[in-house]
């Protein structure tokens, strides 16, 4: 069992799990140096009720840990902020093509000096309904890395949630669907620096919360108070609210070939900052049913219909959309090189 490698586990050890359903073995990683991996397919692990430390189905205090294609599942706690992975590790934690489905929290980080980077990865349904926990919850750390991941249907919380003082999120999709109730599709509480490349966000009908993308707006404790977003596509179907929320005071935004696209005109960015400020170049604002497939989640497609074309000025239509390549996230195959705006090329 998973619990049994990690009470001997030493620094250096590669743990292998063979695919299959684990239930109600919880563990804590106290070795530093770790790679921790399923082997023949994902290893799923189930809390069924029990908890490591009251802090959730693993907690991983080593530093160093590499967690390769597990699964886990319901996590829960009685202070009611369960995760899947609870890292209150120093140094670096990577995770890799694993999933988070229906914890209180999916990964909950302690604030520190130390960095996450999350690859090829699936947040669902995570959160208690309180709006305090998330799909991922990301302490005062000194960075956070995700690429080619997919969050999607908090419950309440947000989708997204960094307090690190450098956040990069590159190719990766967010999304409420027709029935989701997450609040923000990422929040920057504490500002930062933060890049976000290459990204589908869509905030559906039924959300939480109006805004989309929220930086700063628990005070901007972080250092650097810089926001850059480039060839991202963004779609508000709620109605009203706005695509970003950023405070004054924040030193830099800058967007360039961003795809914006709402219900009822969202505003561009509220909050207090000046959208005059803003260094902006080649981005587009347009209706949300110009990306007729935004909303479904089973089948999601964000290439924009012909009007949409003709005001980008895009000539080419792709070859193929999103697949889903169970269990990894949806993959995005044979799109054209000629995107001019909004996330059509980059995809997870």
């Amino acid at each position: 069992m998973p619990s049994a490698a990690a009470a001997v586990a030493q620094s250096g050890d590669v743990i292998k799990i063979s695919a299959g359903d684990y239930r109600g073995d919880v563990a804590s990683w106290n070795a530093s140096n770790l790679t921790i991996c399923g082997v023949g397919g994902r290893a799923r692990l189930f809390a069924d009720g029990r908890n490591a430390q009251g802090k959730g189905l693993w907690v991983v205090s080593g530093s160093n840990i590499t967690i390769d294609s597990l699964e886990f599942h319901k996590a829960t706690v009685p202070d009611q902020n369960g995760a899947g992975i609870r890292a209150q590790n120093g140094g670096y934690l990577r995770i890799i093509n694993s999933g988070f489905y229906d914890n209180e929290n999916g990964i909950l980080s302690n604030p520190g000096t130390s960095s996450i980077s999350v690859e090829r990865s699936e947040f669902a349904r995570n959160g208690l309904g309180d709006g305090y926990t998330h799909n991922i919850y990301v302490g005062a750390i000194d960075k956070l890395t995700v690429t080619s991941s997919y969050f999607h249907e908090a419950k309440v919380g947000h989708n997204f949630k960094s307090r690190a003082k450098e956040t990069t999120v590159e190719n990766s999709y967010f999304m409420d669907g027709p029935t989701g109730t997450a609040s923000y599709l990422a929040d920057f509480p504490n500002g930062g620096k933060v890049v976000l490349r290459g990204n589908m966000f869509q905030k559906g009908p039924n959300a939480s919360n109006p805004i989309a993308i929220s930086y700063g707006a628990e005070g901007l404790s972080n250092p650097v108070k810089s926001f850059e977003a480039a060839h991202n596509t963004v779609v508000v179907t709620r109605s009203g609210g706005a695509f970003l929320s950023i405070p004054s005071g924040v030193s830099s935004v800058k967007l360039t070939a961003n795809l914006f696209a709402g219900t009822n005109n969202p505003t561009l960015i509220t909050g207090g900052y000046a959208v005059g400020n803003a260094t902006q170049s080649n981005n587009v604002t347009s209706v949300a049913s110009n990306i007729p497939g935004a909303s479904n989640i089973s089948s999601p497609n964000f290439w924009p219909n012909a009007t949409l074309q003709a005001l980008i000025g895009l000539s080419v239509v792709p070859d193929a959309s999103y697949v889903k390549d169970a269990p990894a996230p949806y993959i995005l195959r044979g799109v054209p090189s000629s995107r001019k705006v909004g996330a059509l090329q980059s995809a997870p």
